[in-house]
């Protein structure tokens, strides 16, 4: 026997592989049907994602000075709640205020389609106040 024709023998071999088994209907590309808990967590990911009212932790220091609280740097923000932590649940921000101790209390507020801060939305008690009486010339 020739070497071409061993080749030609071995190449044959190899080519002659037991057919792969055809997929089953039950592991088709379609996904399985949601559990009941899934679905209920979707839905509440969804009226959480749909929600525009969020929560500051603000701490009053006098009349018309405020200090908003951001969690990122672990500092108050003064009178500018745009830079302060926005928390989409209460209980996150409840959770934060019992850390901080007394004086800090939680604000609710609303934010825009592009998630700002609605600065109407605050209370009267948090909103920045313009100063009265003339600006002073340097």
């Amino acid at each position: 026997m020739t070497a071409l024709a061993r080749d030609k023998r071995r190449k044959a071999r190899t080519t002659r592989s037991k057919p792969r088994s055809v997929r089953s209907e039950a592991s088709s590309d379609d996904p399985l049907p949601l559990t009941k808990p899934q679905i209920r967590e979707l839905q509440r990911r969804l009226r959480d994602a749909d929600d525009r009212t969020r929560y500051l932790v603000v701490s009053s220091l006098a009349r018309g000075c405020t200090l908003y609280y951001d969690v990122s740097s672990d500092n108050y923000v003064m009178d500018e709640p745009a830079r302060a932590t926005l928390f989409g649940r209460r209980e996150g921000a409840v959770a934060i205020q019992s850390t901080l101790g007394a004086g800090v209390t939680v604000v609710r507020c609303r934010v825009d389609a592009r998630d700002a801060l609605v600065p109407s939305s605050l209370p009267a008690r948090c909103a920045r106040r313009p100063r009265r009486g003339k600006p002073r010339a340097d």
